[in-house]
């Protein structure tokens, strides 16, 4: 009994363990898309660099390199000259993506349409 008790106690134990999960550029790749219709294409560039588009209404709205720390989303704009650290969560399927936007309380959400 007391073997079972143990045995117990270690398995509920162990399955309210979170494992680390931790994003990584490859997690980012794909097409996502906002409520709102935008549309974020990510990928790799020639460089081997994370690069995002980001459309509304088929005209790229804003353009950049995006590198992962920690939590962070380190984002170079190639549109302009800014660049800032945003904030970032993915559901527990890694299908939907919240990101925070820059110099804003607001957050993009965005589901994954396609790899």
């Amino acid at each position: 009994m007391k073997t079972f008790f143990i045995t117990f106690i270690s398995f509920v134990t162990v399955s309210f363990i979170q494992f680390d999960n931790e994003a990584n550029l490859y997690s980012f790749i794909g097409n996502w898309e906002s409520f709102q219709g935008e549309i974020v294409n990510v990928k790799f560039n020639e460089n081997n660099e994370l690069l995002f588009e980001r459309s509304f209404n088929n005209e790229i709205v804003s353009k950049g390199i995006i590198d992962v720390e920690n939590e962070f989303l380190i984002v170079k704009r190639l549109d302009t000259l800014a660049s800032y650290k945003l904030k970032y969560a993915f559901s527990t399927d890694a299908q939907t993506l919240v990101v925070m936007k820059p110099y804003s309380k607001r957050a993009w959400l965005l589901n994954r349409v396609s790899y």
